[in-house]
């Protein structure tokens, strides 16, 4: 699958807890900056995350994240 946003996109992100399954959001990882993320599962406050581009994914260094974690849902991209 290619990826949906590509580098240097610009988007728009609102935090919420109000994240589902195939959601984009916007997660601070240690040493390697801001990355976007598909939800792939979500039980209760837990999310686990993937890369749309699944060639090339940058790490996500966690099994799953709470969804505090996050710093905000895409709703807009250009």
């Amino acid at each position: 699958m290619l990826p949906t946003f590509k580098p240097n996109s610009y988007v728009i992100c609102f935090k919420t807890s109000k994240i589902d399954v195939d959601d984009v959001v916007v997660l601070d990882i240690d040493n390697f900056g801001k990355v976007l993320k598909r939800v792939k599962t979500k039980s209760n406050n837990l999310i686990t995350l993937e890369g749309d581009n699944k060639s090339y994914d940058s790490p996500v260094y966690k099994e799953s994240y709470d969804i505090s974690e996050t710093l905000g849902k895409v709703i807009f991209k250009f």
